[in-house]
């Protein structure tokens, strides 16, 4: 019995020193900073059936957690600058029911965000910067439906990644 604990505490022990490793190295990502310039002028975010104060705050914190995850594949000496001009979500909201107004998403409904941006170096020097205009038509509801429906915001979300992934992250791999 003995000879058993002390095998379970050399794995344990194993496993914490392992942990502690893994958890010791940083995960390197750019800073970046969203500022929401004028949100009540946004084209559509409207909340339907939820309150607009926690719906503005669950939208603009789910956003906001897309360009950290895709900052990530950045320099960690990076810093991006993200002014949001306007956020139009995919779909409508259906008023008709009331208190329990929900947005309808059909295959001809797609989000679209504008917002201004800043990447620099860490000198502070300029890398990138441009006003941003991402919209994709193309986008597949069939995708939306199968992911999209067990998380808020998949639409929105995902052209934002697409942008990380097609546009910015090879642009700078380049530069």
């Amino acid at each position: 019995m003995l000879f058993r604990s002390i095998s379970l505490l050399k794995i344990l022990n194993t496993a914490i020193v392992s942990l502690a490793i893994l958890f010791s190295f940083s995960v390197s990502a750019a800073d970046v900073k969203v500022d929401w310039v004028k949100p009540e002028q946004y084209k559509d975010i409207d909340a339907g059936g939820e309150g607009k104060s926690n719906f503005k705050k669950k939208l603009f914190k789910n956003l906001e957690s897309v360009f950290a995850k895709g900052a990530k594949d950045l320099p960690n000496d990076y810093q991006l600058e993200v002014s949001m001009l306007d956020v139009d979500l995919a779909g409508h909201v259906d008023h008709s029911a009331g208190v329990m107004a929900r947005r309808i998403i059909t295959d001809s409904d797609f989000p679209r965000i504008i917002f201004y941006m800043i990447l620099r170096d860490d000198k502070g020097n300029i890398v990138f910067q441009g006003k941003q205009n991402l919209r994709e038509k193309k986008m597949k509801h069939n995708s939306f439906r199968m992911k999209g429906s067990q998380s808020e915001f998949f639409m929105e979300k995902d052209l934002i990644e697409k942008w990380f992934e097609v546009a910015l992250v090879p642009a700078v791999a380049k530069a």
